[in-house]
């Protein structure tokens, strides 16, 4: 479960360190939004969808291959590249600015979802070794 909100928060702050200067430069708008005064981004792909289907990810491939999870990864970046692609060509729920295409949106995406693979294995090798230590034996030298 610590796994989970952990993959959780670190993709929310991704995305959102990502999200704020690519909304700002207008490479993507969102000409229609919750809380529109408050947020220039999509607050529920933001904090909701995106950082969600990452956690979804991530209990997939949890006993996966490296190889596997990294090509695993496109089973998730595709659809979310292709249905904003979507919304872009026939709704106003997200316009395209100069510079930016889908070609962007699947790579940044797949980036967040390996960066965040790789965080959540470096914390649960941290908390084997941890937890090795732990219950380590340990020797009196010196005593009898």
């Amino acid at each position: 479960m610590k796994d989970w909100f952990l993959i959780y928060l670190f993709k929310t702050l991704i995305s959102t360190l990502l999200d704020g200067p690519v909304v700002k430069t207008k490479y993507i708008q969102y000409p229609y939004r919750y809380l529109p005064r408050l947020f220039d981004s999509n607050i529920v792909f933001l904090y909701l969808l995106f950082p969600m289907s990452c956690v979804i990810y991530n209990q997939l491939t949890y006993k996966m291959k490296p190889l596997k999870t990294i090509v695993c990864v496109f089973l998730f970046t595709i659809p979310m590249t292709l249905y904003e692609h979507w919304l872009e060509k026939n709704t106003n729920l997200v316009r395209f600015g100069k510079g930016w295409n889908s070609f962007y949106t699947f790579s940044v995406l797949s980036f967040t979802f390996w960066i965040v693979r790789i965080f959540i294995g470096c914390i649960r090798l941290l908390d084997k070794n941890r937890a090795s230590k732990i219950f380590e034996p340990q020797i009196n030298k010196g005593y009898c």
